[in-house]
């Protein structure tokens, strides 16, 4: 069989897989009238802004940094844990997505459809190669590329 066709085969399949995963992720949510009641009263505190934050290795100094002070509120849908509290006066919500531009793009649509959100910060290193920067450093990059889930050495 041709490189090419067996390639396309591969990623065809692959993107079956992704496909059949995302859509498992949304079915199997289920939205009760208490969850759909606490989302309400939520967003009547908004708007927030949404925090992306790809690990506990990110997200547990924002936790702990005396800037950010947790509300009472969690909620737990579709596999996420949705953090409520606020950085300053600004109102904010904090949802750890997991690797990958997969998972975080699943997180973030899932933040936007839900709460009342009026902007979305990634919160992490995005794969920093540059070991000048540090956790907390804002970058903003003049070009960007994906390069999946590489091990930077």
């Amino acid at each position: 069989m041709d490189k090419r066709v067996l390639s396309c085969l591969c990623m065809f399949f692959v993107a079956l897989v992704i496909l059949f995963n995302a859509q498992n992720a949304l079915v199997s949510c289920a939205l009760t009238s208490k969850l759909h009641d606490d989302i309400t009263r939520i967003n009547e505190e908004g708007p927030y802004i949404g925090l992306v934050i790809p690990n506990s290795f990110e997200l547990n100094p924002l936790l702990q940094n005396p800037a950010y002070t947790s509300s009472e509120n969690i909620i737990d849908f579709a596999g996420r844990r949705f953090r409520f509290g606020s950085i300053g006066n600004k109102p904010v919500i904090l949802v750890m997505t997991g690797l990958s531009v997969i998972n975080a793009a699943i997180t973030t649509q899932l933040l936007l459809s839900i709460f009342n959100i009026e902007g979305v910060v990634h919160y992490g290193i995005a794969g920093n190669a540059n070991p000048s920067l540090n956790i907390g450093d804002v970058a903003i990059p003049h070009y960007w590329a994906h390069l999946a889930l590489w091990s930077w050495q």
